[in-house]
């Protein structure tokens, strides 16, 4: 009899199957369509060369809130690993327990005290696959921890550069508030002389006004971003200090970006793709496993008397080898192998699809850049030639060789043009943290978590 069970485990063993993931092979871009020549810092924001905004992030790091319970559900999935490897190990329990009448409470009748031990015998490997699969779900935990670190990161710089550009603003529109009420009591005097109608004081007030209200939207701007980093940062937006922050800086050469297939495989999203790929497999190979026989190993030692004192005189053990062999259920396990099988396909597809779309993100922020480059230019040339149109527009209004609405179109020019400069400049530099982030990589936390081994691109075409 031991030799017909023992056959039949060997022609079971001889069926499981192990299946690897296919990858499909997929032909990926050999370059971004731009390259530049500064070595890029996994610390991005250091690129912008300010002590502020290192330290804002690195608080952020710290301190977030969403990035805090991001990293308890980390732990978390790390303990979930730790509880499925167990399985593989068998089980050690105690159990004592003593009998008394209600009538002689006190007098033990009967007492017993022993050891089991239960241990199923991994024989075709779904206990593994279960702990692979909890290791790889903690992985993809991991990945979306680095991808949340990497929005923190971003969102304080974004609202940091925010700050500045208002405040850059700000000083901006006091200066044309300024100019302009400098402007209207110039009319107001033309006016009193009667070289001028009333309606140009009209319009010149209407566009005083319109400054205003520029002014009151800038406030509601400025305490906006004030709110926001400081939700980002973790405290109380009085907290948030709105001293006059520097000027915006200076766009940062563009990083040194390599190959797509190796600078991206690290993207946290990249990493989450190929964690659910690998979780899925094990999940397959579970599924597969639950086809087979079960054999499950139990052992008791024990004893049991009526008086404690006698209790440890006789001991009793056994050994219990239990076998549960899958018969019929109307083809539920092999319909649960195919419904995994199809999932982990689609899971396949998945991950060729956000490696296409991580590097067209990459090449459209490249395309952003150049283009809002070359605004902010366009822009610097028209406030220029704005500029010198207004004095000489001044200067023909003064002596009355020309009209005031060529004056007030001046005016408007340059003060719409002087604005749009600020947001162009601020968009560019947003632009760039866009870039930062897109090939980041996130591992720059205050926790160290261990990487997601992903060093080969499944399905590159080589």
């Amino acid at each position: 009899m031991k030799f017909i069970l023992l056959a039949i485990i060997l022609t079971l063993s001889a069926c499981t199957q192990k299946i690897e993931p296919a990858f499909e092979n997929v032909e990926y871009p050999t370059s971004f369509i731009q390259q530049g020549s500064s070595e890029l810092d996994i610390s991005w924001w250091n690129s912008f060369a300010s002590d502020e905004l290192s330290q804002l992030v690195s608080q952020g790091l710290q301190d977030n809130l969403s990035l805090k319970a991001r990293d308890l559900r980390l732990k978390s999935s790390a303990i979930n690993a730790k509880i499925a490897g167990a399985e593989l190990y068998p089980t050690l329990n105690l159990n004592a327990n003593t009998s008394t009448d209600f009538e002689n409470f006190g007098d033990v009748d009967t007492a017993s005290l022993g050891l089991s031990s239960s241990w199923e015998l991994d024989l075709w490997g779904g206990i593994a696959a279960n702990e692979n699969k909890t290791y790889w779900n903690h992985q993809e935990q991991l990945a979306l921890y680095r991808g949340r670190a990497n929005l923190v990161a971003g969102n304080i710089s974004n609202a940091w550069l925010g700050l500045i550009s208002e405040q850059e603003k700000q000083i901006v529109l006091a200066g044309q508030f300024q100019r302009t009420h400098d402007a209207l009591k110039v009319i107001s005097r033309r006016f009193a002389m009667g070289k001028n109608s009333v309606t140009n004081i009209w319009q010149q007030q209407k566009l005083l006004k319109s400054i205003e209200v520029l002014q009151s939207k800038n406030y509601a701007d400025l305490y906006i971003y004030q709110q926001t980093l400081a939700l980002w940062l973790g405290v109380p937006t009085n907290n948030v200090n709105t001293r006059t922050l520097p000027p915006l800086p200076l766009l940062p050469e563009l990083p040194k970006m390599g190959v797509p297939v190796e600078v991206l495989k690290y993207r946290p999203d990249i990493e989450q793709s190929f964690a659910k790929i690998k979780a899925a497999h094990e999940q397959l190979a579970m599924a597969i496993s639950n086809q087979y026989p079960r054999i499950t190993l139990k052992a008791n030692y024990s004893t049991s008397k009526n008086s404690v004192k006698d209790l440890f005189d006789d001991w009793t053990g056994n050994l219990i080898a239990s076998l549960a062999m899958p018969l019929f259920d109307s083809g539920e396990r092999k319909s649960r192998v195919e419904q995994r099988k199809l999932e982990l396909k689609a899971l396949l597809i998945d991950y060729q699809q956000v490696w296409l779309e991580a590097i067209a993100s990459v090449n459209q922020v490249l395309i952003n850049e150049a283009q809002l480059l070359k605004i902010t230019i366009n822009l610097a040339e028209q406030l220029d030639l704005a500029q010198r149109t207004e004095k000489l527009t001044v200067i023909k209004y003064l002596n009355g060789k020309t009209n005031y609405l060529n004056l007030l179109k001046a005016q408007e020019s340059i003060l719409s043009l002087e604005r749009q400069s600020i947001d162009a400049n601020k968009k560019v530099i947003i632009n760039r943290v866009l870039l930062y982030r897109e090939l980041s990589h996130g591992d720059f936390s205050m926790s160290k978590h261990a990487t997601t081994k992903n060093n080969d691109i499944p399905g590159k075409q080589s």
